[in-house]
């Protein structure tokens, strides 16, 4: 079975958006992401959003206001 890019069973677990596998690689964490450019603002995927449980707090950032 050939794999394609984008695999209906791989999908954003916060919008159910279809994720490829090399999205999940990148930004998720084991073969599961929690966030797609679909739900989350580019800078929130950067930092590592897609990876991390709704439940796990967000680390503060470093930068002065």
């Amino acid at each position: 079975m050939k794999e394609t890019a984008t695999d209906v069973n791989r999908r954003c677990n916060r919008c159910g958006s279809a994720v490829s596998r090399r999205f999940v690689r990148v930004f998720g964490m084991g073969d599961t992401v929690r966030g797609c450019l679909d739900c989350l603002p580019r800078n929130r995927l950067s930092s590592g959003d897609a990876a991390r449980r709704e439940d796990a707090p967000r680390e503060q950032s470093l930068r002065a206001p």
